[in-house]
């Protein structure tokens, strides 16, 4: 007999075969199961769930590696930190028998073995190499700008941990659109990485926290990997063929993301000149130029007198009245109207190079001015401006010819619709061109409205 084996219980009696100590006897399992109390679902214990279900009193879906109700609730999952699950009591033992004769000489004790605790982050791993070899490349299309989001940002991560969380959570989202058979999985932990990294950089928001440049630069920064993430969010298909786009806000008309880049612009206003002079300068300086050559490219466009916006410029200008808020109102179209024209002329010269980031900029332009005008029309508030409305809906113009970008597929045709639905009769036919570009000119009414 192995000396690790304990010695048989003389008192003990020998166990019928087949019997195992989880095996209810004969009498317990004749008593009557006692009915459960009316109004009171039964359903099978959870042994293995969640602490934090536990401590909530309520069924936990064991499912990992993060559970449902955790997801729902915006906090952190005990499955997904090993080290805070208790370990298992430890079983007990008989005494060994010993080598020696001798009653009184016990064993020596045996060496514990080593138990090695710290186990590699291979999901953070994974994201991290995905971000750097693949995704980073998805966000500009300026080699420059791309290195950028490679390196530069990446090592700010390596320093501030809600800039790592949200270049993880960016990349999760990459994977889930690459990887269908695991959608859910990294759609969850793009969640979760985010909201962790939302509730760190939410704390140094506050006006109470001083930030300097450099501060500043890093939230700038997670704010737009905040706009990426959002424009990244998980896509469900219509049985028509169509994408649906969840979103996170419904009390708005228009997406979370269009408004997320005034964020963004009030934080690139705090900074001022001084965000050449920290790690932002190599973004700063892209967009600067290429807002330079657009404005180039329009002064060329008013020589030959093209410009495709005329028509719905005529068609608001007719639509205001001369009341002083009207005239505000339209010096605040005519403006959006402008700048969206510089870059739907520059996009018409096929010497030019096409960025993702274009499209983007002229949302950066309005986003303190028209922007602001698309909220409303819940809980009794006014709805949205119809002009505003129809600006909006031209640029998905723009998010069309950059379908083929993963993070912003499926845009173009969801904002027309919802423009579409907002829309009174008579002006949704100012929107015909944008209805035309994305391909949804023959598409029944309640099709338009994604009804």
């Amino acid at each position: 007999m192995s000396n690790l084996e304990p010695p048989p219980d003389p008192n003990a009696t020998a166990s019928p075969a087949g019997y195992s100590p989880d095996t209810p006897s004969t009498s317990a399992s004749l008593t009557p199961t006692p009915f459960p109390p009316p109004g009171r679902r039964t359903h099978k214990k959870s042994r293995t769930g969640c602490a934090t279900c536990k401590a909530r009193k309520i069924k936990c879906d064991e499912r990992h590696p993060a559970c449902l109700n955790c997801i729902s609730h915006g906090v952190e999952c005990p499955f997904l930190n090993p080290a805070s699950v208790p370990p298992p009591p430890p079983r007990p033992q008989g005494p060994r028998k010993s080598k020696s004769k001798s009653p009184i000489t016990p064993d020596p004790p045996l060496p514990l073995p080593r138990v090695e605790t710290d186990e590699l982050p291979l999901l953070e791993l994974e994201l991290l190499h995905n971000f750097t070899t693949r995704t980073y490349s998805t966000l500009a299309a300026d080699p420059h700008v791309c290195e950028f989001w490679r390196v530069n940002v990446v090592d700010l991560g390596l320093q501030c941990d809600y800039i790592m969380r949200a270049v993880l959570a960016l990349s999760a989202l990459h994977l889930a659109y690459h990887r269908p058979e695991r959608r859910d999985f990294y759609t969850a932990q793009g969640i979760l990485l985010h909201q962790k990294a939302s509730r760190t950089a939410m704390s140094y928001m506050t006006p109470e926290v001083k930030k300097d440049k450099d501060a500043s630069a890093s939230l700038f920064l997670f704010s737009m990997l905040t706009v990426y993430f959002a424009l990244a969010s998980p896509r469900h298909s219509h049985p028509d063929g169509s994408l649906f786009i969840t979103e996170t806000s419904p009390s708005f008309n228009f997406p979370d993301w269009t408004f997320l880049v005034t964020g963004a612009k009030s934080l690139s206003r705090v900074l001022g000149e001084r965000g050449h002079e920290t790690m932002l300068a190599p973004f700063l300086a892209y967009g600067k130029a290429r807002w330079d050559s657009h404005r180039a490219k329009m002064a060329e466009a008013q020589n030959g007198g093209h410009f495709p916006l005329t028509h719905l410029r005529h068609q608001i200008v007719a639509s205001m009245s001369q009341s002083p808020e009207d005239q505000e109102l339209l010096g605040t179209y005519l403006h959006a109207l402008d700048e969206l024209e510089l870059t739907l002329v520059a996009r018409q010269d096929p010497e030019m190079p096409r960025d993702v980031l274009d499209a983007m900029l002229w949302l950066w332009g309005v986003s303190h001015s028209l922007v602001p005008l698309l909220k409303g029309g819940k809980g009794g508030e006014p709805g949205p401006r119809q002009e505003a409305v129809a600006i909006f809906a031209h640029f998905c113009i723009l998010l069309k010819q950059h379908e083929t970008t993963w993070w912003l597929q499926g845009w173009a045709d969801h904002l027309v619709r919802r423009a579409h639905g907002i829309l009174d009769e008579e002006r949704r036919a100012w929107i015909e061109w944008p209805i035309r570009v994305v391909g949804l000119s023959g598409s029944s009414p309640n099709s338009m409205t994604g009804m």
